[in-house]
């Protein structure tokens, strides 16, 4: 999906209220995993993505083994050709821990309450979904928040001088994501680079996120309000010039947008 990124205003809060940029803020390091659900099987998924899945997440929340577990559903693009149905965000309170073995998981599903071994629950994810990536990010800068519903317009990015990059971004669109959320024209935005994998190779390196309360918010901009807006925030910062400087530090890549599915903070 090619968009502008002026026309989804820019491309992982009321109950909420900054729940996922605050908690990580410390380390801010957070895996984003890309999971296929099998056709047949998308309603048998839901109900287990509501059941033992949320279960384990808040339970692992609770214990502060994880800061906060987010499901997102892809709504643009979708089907066969999408590469996600669905994306799981963990975000972790310090150095991510290496990935739970089956005695590890057994143990967290006990702790969870969950009546069934680490092999039965990893077979029953087998059957119902199929891994196509799992990448680790680190969060960069963050404005606002989400709550359940909300929908994330995800900009991916390919920056060949990283920190340049996301200087500018903290320069020039930052301030503009403040105002935007201040006006009440978005929910929040965050500015993630991929820690692993890495390489010349990979397809982006980087991901923004611009966060609407709506369907409708993203698509009715008031692009003279936005405008005036900009001035306002960056008197010294030509639009048309500040966004060729953007196309000079990174290209970006496919937008796509997500519907918080379901959202997990501590209980306790």
């Amino acid at each position: 999906m090619k968009v502008c990124r002026l026309f989804v205003c820019a491309a992982l809060v009321a109950a909420l209220s900054a729940t996922l940029w605050a908690q990580q803020a410390p380390t801010g390091y957070h895996s984003v995993a890309c999971i296929k659900v099998k056709p047949e099987n998308n309603n048998e998924f839901r109900k287990w993505a509501a059941g033992d899945v949320h279960k384990l997440a808040q339970s692992r929340v609770d214990g502060g083994a994880i800061s906060q577990w987010i499901l997102l559903r892809a709504v643009i693009p979708s089907g066969t050709s999408a590469e996600c149905d669905y994306v799981v965000v963990t975000m972790y309170p310090g150095v991510p821990p290496q990935p739970m073995g089956l005695e590890e998981l057994d143990a967290a599903l006990k702790k969870a309450g969950i009546s069934m071994t680490a092999q039965q629950y990893v077979d029953r994810r087998s059957a119902l979904t199929t891994l196509v990536s799992n990448n680790m990010f680190r969060n960069r800068a963050f404005v606002g928040g989400f709550k359940k519903g909300d929908y994330f317009v995800v900009n991916y990015m390919k920056a060949s001088n990283m920190e340049d990059y996301v200087a500018f971004e903290k320069k020039a669109w930052q301030p503009m994501a403040e105002a935007l959320d201040k006006e009440n024209l978005r929910s929040g935005w965050s500015l993630n680079t991929m820690v692993f994998p890495g390489g010349t190779d990979v397809k982006f390196n980087a991901v923004t996120v611009d966060v609407y309360p709506t369907w409708e918010s993203i698509f009715n901009g008031d692009f003279q309000h936005f405008f005036e807006l900009w001035q306002k925030t960056h008197p010294d910062m030509e639009f048309g010039t500040t966004f060729e400087q953007y196309d000079k530090l990174r290209h970006q890549g496919d937008i796509d947008i997500f519907v918080v599915q379901d959202t997990i903070t501590s209980t306790k």
